[in-house]
């Protein structure tokens, strides 16, 4: 007789933060469970919510691992208490408005069973809300390590982390409000982690007037602090984090220093050094902040001509310069 091979599911843990959103949370629940997973340890973590929330989640308590509702000071602190009980192989959060796509937790089990080296996975995500142009974000092709280290290039709800990632580098950092995930990330690249992009959509990413991404220019800050403090911590980055000092894009001068065993090429920290500006730029742009538009391009034109022109930033400064502030604003408002 024939003997079939036992596939092993490996423990796959999901934490929920969550905060008076429940006209949302049950949604991102069932996702979740009907997920139909045979090895799910599903942890919610409510901050105090005083909506519907805890009688959803009470609604489901017997079959989440664990639950608490009580006050905590945001999103990163209510993903810690998860992690500090988290048991699973694989471990991600997923935040109370958003939900995955069925069928998710056996593609990221197949995938880290068929890619031992790997610690990191990643697919794309299916963006929607109220009055936006509905998307898919993600990348299109795998890219090298580096290229993770501008900004954030993952769609947080479609990423899954070993548990080891977690031992290694974490627990969150919270006092980054908006890059705990992107320092995260970071750090597991410079602590030689490895990463693999799926083409596949594994989560949908809600936008409403409450949700964090809805304010772009507020990722900024904490993002330029992230890159500041990986050019603190890697050799040949002094050069750039002086440079992020001069033009002020940093916050917190002393910065942290993060354990890195991964070195890079001198060309590749200046790519992430000009692709971080060049983010910068347009973020800035987009919300016709036309100084700090010219403090990026000024900087650039003078010490990296070819890359200023290979980014056509003259065009995008003429656009600052003759266009009306509220037509401006319309169109940005119409392309969204």
């Amino acid at each position: 007789m024939e003997m079939t091979e036992k596939i092993h599911f490996p423990k796959i843990t999901i934490i929920t933060p969550s905060f008076n959103q429940g006209r949302y949370l049950e949604e991102t629940i069932r996702s979740v469970l009907d997920q139909n997973y045979p090895n799910l340890e599903y942890i919610i973590i409510d901050g105090g919510s005083t909506d519907k929330s805890v009688e959803i989640i009470k609604k489901y308590e017997k079959r989440l691992a664990y639950c608490i509702s009580e006050k905590d000071s945001g999103q990163s602190e209510a993903i810690n208490k998860g992690l500090a009980r988290a048991t699973g192989e694989i471990v991600t959060w997923l935040n109370s408005d958003d939900y995955y796509e069925p069928g998710t937790f056996k593609l990221i089990a197949e995938t880290f069973r068929n890619n031992e080296n790997v610690s990191i996975v990643h697919g794309k995500t299916f963006l929607f809300g109220e009055s936006i142009a509905k998307k898919t974000v993600g990348l299109n092709k795998d890219i090298e390590a580096w290229e993770y280290l501008p900004s954030m290039k993952i769609p947080q709800p479609s990423s899954f982390l070993s548990k080891k990632v977690f031992d290694a580098v974490g627990p969150l950092n919270e006092k980054l409000h908006y890059a705990m995930d992107f320092e995260l990330i970071v750090k597991a690249i410079l602590s030689g982690f490895t990463i693999k992009r799926l083409d596949a959509t594994l989560s949908n990413y809600r936008l409403h007037k409450d949700s964090k991404s809805m304010d772009e220019l507020k990722f900024l800050p904490d993002w330029s602090q992230v890159v500041y403090n990986l050019f603190s911590s890697v050799s040949g980055g002094g050069f750039f984090a002086t440079q992020l000092e001069k033009l002020a894009l940093v916050h917190l001068h002393t910065g942290t220093i993060y354990p890195a065993t991964k070195t890079f090429t001198s060309e590749e920290l200046e790519q992430v050094f000009l692709r971080h500006l060049i983010l910068y730029y347009h973020y800035n742009y987009r919300f016709f902040n036309a100084t700090n538009c010219k403090k990026i391009s000024t900087y650039l034109f003078e010490h990296h001509k070819g890359f200023h022109k290979q980014q056509q930033l003259n065009k995008y400064n003429l656009r600052l310069k003759i266009l009306p502030k509220f037509i401006f604003a319309f169109i940005r408002r119409y392309r969204h």
